[in-house]
């Protein structure tokens, strides 16, 4: 994730629930003209980011955790703005 897409998520995060909701609108919204990859192409597009959560997986870099745990962070977060 590139700085400018760290800062923009940032302060999306200050934005009200509706307001993220437009923005989300309104980005998905640009996505549907670009054309659909089949599915070997989407596979091949994300394989370098699947191998590289792996190595760092295997190297003990990351932790996982578990889905609903993270829903419910993330939730968290949603409704109190931060």
């Amino acid at each position: 994730m590139t700085a400018a897409v760290k800062a923009l998520i940032e302060q999306a995060m200050r934005l009200s629930p509706e307001e993220r909701a437009e923005v989300a609108n309104a980005l998905d919204g640009l996505n549907a003209d670009a054309p659909a990859l089949s599915p070997e192409d989407l596979a091949a597009a994300w394989r370098p980011e699947l191998d590289r959560r792996r190595e760092e997986l295997e190297r003990g870099d990351v932790q996982t955790v578990d889905a609903r745990e993270a829903i419910a962070g993330i939730r968290a977060r949603l409704r109190s703005g931060t």
